[in-house]
């Protein structure tokens, strides 16, 4: 979470980061001698098991039928270390929600604000001197603005739950922490998304017509958040320089060029070539990560989730994913209007409808994104999904579960922790010596996929 409001690290570092994030899962479920259910797996009814157990056997056949097996590999066994780190999650806040909230509460109003501060910095040094932004600039720390949208579209209606949630706080912090909030819906309209700011808008009707009344207090706080954001972006980055005839966001672009037909025809260009793909190989795909693979005019992946798994692990196990999906989000409304009705809701409802809707803004962003390719979405994804699931299961009592069914979880993780670090490490060497050893010749495309030279080379 601090990573990008520290402006350490890199693509490929904040991939290193969440590889060492994910191996400390894997190796805490295979060291884990515990025959108890503690961990969410066990708890889900037994037709998700068999789910999940069906996703994971298409994924292997998957991999095994690639052109290049070991990037394959390498992105199956990804996708099961962040399962295993999203269970990990769920597990301490099922024991420890109390923690989880304290962390988030903390750590993201923090790393918000740390991040305007650099971005304000060089706003505030441009305008002061007269010197046009250079975009992407002042958005640091990510190698493509639409990065920091990807993390920012999970944190955006959190930042103002302490408000909701902690009224009697000293009335100077609740104020501060309003004013992160309206900084970062700032940053939102000024990196000029129109996917991350309608998934947001649209993620917030969802909530609205699913929860109802219920959502009200959360809805209008975020509403006058987002509104506030806009109006200072109107004033900061059009009226100003307008009236002072300042020239620091002359030459900037980004919604010129976001609201381009061109860029509307790339990710047109993209899903097609997403659907013959599909067409081609409906099954089990064309292979996880192969979207980098083929030459041609592709990114490193098609800009929308659900045509991603259905082209590279098939439509089989593209409908088994979106089956969990929409089962897991039926689930969480579910009991939250039978605890509501038994006046048995452990936790505030604005928590439970803000964790609902910060999800959907992510899957929806998904579908016009790389939300679920890049490395620091795949850990705020998997984080939010985790405090969901602790959540739901916490008032559960914990029972004793099956020897080899324990066995098989715990044996599963190692052997994904064995297959991640055998499949990570050819691409991973290189890079923490330095990138003059990565000969760019042989790669069909070179945009960020799981590396931030993101083909995989022939």
């Amino acid at each position: 979470i601090f990573s990008p409001s520290l402006n350490l690290l890199a693509f490929d570092d904040k991939r290193i980061a969440e590889l060492i994030l994910i191996s400390l899962a894997l190796l805490s479920t295979l060291l884990n001698f515990d025959q108890r259910d503690n961990d969410p797996f066990f708890k889900l009814a037994f037709s998700k098991q068999i789910t999940l157990v069906g996703i994971t056997l298409l994924l292997i056949f998957s991999s095994f039928l690639a052109p290049d097996q070991i990037s394959a590999f390498l992105e199956t066994s990804l996708y099961l270390g962040l399962f295993f780190f999203c269970l990990t999650i769920g597990k301490i806040a099922r024991e420890q929600n109390q923690i989880i909230s304290l962390f988030f509460f903390i750590t993201l109003p923090v790393s918000a604000l740390l991040y305007q501060t650099n971005f304000f910095s060089a706003f505030l040094a441009s305008f002061i001197e007269n010197i046009p932004l250079s975009w992407p600039e002042p958005f640091s720390g990510f190698s493509n603005i639409r990065f920091f949208n990807q993390y920012q579209i999970f944190s955006i209606v959190l930042l103002p739950l302490p408000v909701l949630l902690y009224p009697a706080l000293d009335k100077r912090l609740l104020n501060l922490l309003t004013m992160i909030a309206i900084g970062w819906a700032l940053l939102l309209f000024a990196s000029s998304s129109r996917g991350a700011i309608g998934s947001i808008i649209l993620a917030m009707l969802i909530t609205l017509g699913i929860f109802k009344h219920h959502a009200k207090p959360f809805l209008k706080i975020n509403t006058l958040i987002l509104l506030a954001g806009a109006t200072g972006y109107f004033l900061l980055f059009e009226l100003l320089p307008f009236l002072l005839e300042n020239k620091v966001t002359k030459g900037w672009g980004p919604a010129g060029h976001l609201t381009s037909a061109y860029h509307f025809s790339g990710r047109i260009a993209l899903w097609q070539t997403a659907i013959q793909y599909i067409s081609d190989k409906p099954w089990l795909g064309i292979g996880p990560m192969h979207y980098a693979y083929y030459p041609g005019q592709t990114n490193a992946h098609p800009h929308n989730s659900l045509l991603q798994w259905a082209c590279e692990m098939g439509v089989p196990s593209a409908l088994l994913v979106i089956f969990l999906v929409i089962s897991g989000l039926k689930a969480w409304v579910k009991k939250f209007y039978r605890l509501s009705k038994e006046n048995k809701l452990y936790i505030p409802s604005d928590l439970w409808i803000a964790l609902f809707c910060s999800l959907c803004a992510g899957l929806i962003y998904s579908m016009v994104s790389g939300v679920i390719v890049m490395p620091l979405s795949q850990i705020m994804m998997t984080l939010i999904a985790g405090w969901m699931i602790g959540i739901y299961f916490q008032d559960k009592e914990s029972k004793s579960v099956g020897r080899k069914q324990h066995l098989c979880f715990r044996l599963l993780a190692g052997l994904t922790l064995i297959t991640l670090t055998y499949t990570a490490l050819p691409g991973l060497m290189p890079r923490l010596d330095s990138y003059l050893d990565l000969p760019l010749q042989g790669y069909p495309v070179t945009t960020p996929r799981f590396w931030q030279i993101g083909g995989i080379p022939h």
